[in-house]
């Protein structure tokens, strides 16, 4: 798409007069072509006239048009299922653990069970443009629909992928296995660099999944996040935007029996196979 719209107003008026002198020509007689110039310039006067009120009067709509911004919140209820911890709920409910602690009023440490009801607060912000009647104003349906349809499957498309880094140097010790493990083990040295294997959210960024240790999740788009834990030290906090490369922990063996990074690589909540993600040869 292009970025600006160039608008260019350009104003169009011409007088032609044609005299036709000839030795044998009646200089009394009333010459037609100036009867038809001088209808042409009364129009082009009439056109410009014309053209200028309708640019007043869109410029006076425009200037009448106001925008309004309400915020609503919404409490809905979400029963714990078996398999759910709350870093997942979060991910489900594209809200953070922190969140889901204080709304609930849990402790950092706290677990769920199933069956357990927790709440969960939703906010939805709808921007409207209103008349200066306060009367909504309807958007226009795009002249394109079939290249509007393209753009949104595109980005759908997108969605459904991404493209990942390895977040730390070292030996891969411990494959994935589905059912099995939830990623890949790589092991290191303690304060080996963890790095955030693609841009993203963090939506979490602590010690209150005890299984964990010390926790990083970052959500990189609707379909996929990825965990790191077993950090000796966390470099990046609940909320930040993190860019692929970027350092966000320090290797460690907390809650674990060697030094490594625990990397998972979840779709839909579910754990899958970070290696095809990856880029081959390293790790």
């Amino acid at each position: 798409m292009r970025s600006r719209f160039d608008r260019t107003k350009t104003g169009l008026a011409g007088l032609w007069v044609a005299v036709a002198i000839s030795g044998c020509a009646n200089v009394g007689q009333q010459d037609p072509s100036a009867d038809n110039a001088a209808a042409g310039a009364q129009a082009a006067a009439a056109a410009t006239a014309a053209s200028g009120a309708a640019v007043q009067a869109q410029q006076a709509a425009s200037d009448a048009l106001t925008t309004r911004t309400v915020t609503t919140t919404k409490t809905v209820h979400y029963r714990v299922k078996r398999g759910d911890t709350l870093a997942r709920i979060a991910q489900k409910n594209n809200c953070s653990v922190k969140d889901l602690l204080a709304w609930n009023r849990m402790s950092a440490s706290a677990h769920v069970k199933k069956g357990q009801v927790l709440r969960i607060v939703t906010q939805q912000t709808v921007t409207t443009t209103v008349d200066a009647n306060g009367k909504p104003v309807t958007a226009r349906t795009p002249a394109n629909s079939a290249t509007a349809r393209e753009m949104a499957a595109q980005t759908t498309r997108a969605a459904k992928t991404v493209t990942l880094m390895w977040p730390a140097q070292g030996v891969v010790v411990e494959p994935f296995q589905a059912g099995e493990t939830r990623g890949i083990e790589i092991a290191g040295k303690a304060g080996d660099p963890v790095r955030a294997a693609a841009d993203g959210k963090v939506m979490y960024a602590g010690t209150g999944l005890n299984e964990y240790g010390s926790l990083i999740i970052v959500q990189h788009n609707k379909d996929f996040l990825t965990a790191y834990s077993h950090n000796r030290k966390l470099l990046v906090k609940t909320g930040d935007i993190v860019h692929q490369g970027q350092l966000i922990a320090e290797m460690g063996n907390e809650n674990n029996t060697r030094v490594s990074v625990l990397f998972e690589l979840r779709h839909d909540g579910k754990p899958i196979d970070p290696i095809p993600y990856l880029p081959q040869g390293r790790g």
